[in-house]
């Protein structure tokens, strides 16, 4: 299989920290691109044109993140995270707000490059990274004892906000997620797939 990402994005790191929790990491061929100055390449398996994109040995492809976890899963070890979807429902809303957070966290970097910075439709995205986190850290009972796709997609949006808005501290407007990190983030996981910028 061959993983076409960035290394940067928490998208694709989700994918990369799953397969080394599946234990499937050396099968996981990685193939890095920019995807704005794509490359034909991209462009012919995923008319979106957009990373992550999982390329079967057959030539098939899977798109986003979400779906490429899923087929790992499926394929690798089917039980996996099950224990945690005790409310299949409220699972996976939290793997797609995870996932939305993070689109709204990209959408304010790529305002705020503008030139004149857009920071008042910046403040805006920004502001639903911090209700998502405010609901995250209120309402996941089980943040400090779950492995799962959802406390993994977690650790990838909250580091990626660390590297890339330094100069909030979301450890400290974050307390309990900001603990709950630090010791997540010492998984091999974790360091084994840290964003390269």
């Amino acid at each position: 299989m061959e993983l076409i990402c960035s290394l940067t994005s928490p998208y694709a790191r989700r994918v990369r920290a799953l397969a080394h929790e599946l234990g499937i990491q050396d099968q996981l061929k990685i193939k890095v691109v920019k995807p704005r100055e794509s490359s034909d390449y991209l462009w012919n398996i995923n008319p979106i044109g957009k990373v992550p994109t999982l390329r079967l040995d057959d030539g098939s492809t899977i798109f986003d993140s979400l779906i490429i976890c899923d087929y790992l899963i499926a394929t690798y070890a089917q039980d996996w995270g099950l224990e945690q979807q005790t409310n299949f429902w409220e699972y996976r809303t939290r793997l797609s707000l995870l996932n939305q957070t993070s689109d709204a966290g990209s959408q304010a970097r790529k305002l705020l490059a503008q030139e004149p910075p857009q920071t008042k439709a910046a403040d805006f995205q920004l502001d639903k990274v911090h209700r998502s986190l405010t609901h995250l850290e209120t309402t996941w009972d089980t943040l400090e004892t779950e492995l799962s796709l959802a406390s993994i997609g977690l650790a990838c949006t909250f580091d990626w906000l660390l590297d890339r808005f330094p100069e909030t501290d979301w450890a400290a407007l974050y307390p309990r997620i900001g603990r709950w990190f630090d010791g997540f983030k010492t998984r091999d996981s974790m360091q084994k797939t840290q964003i390269q910028t």
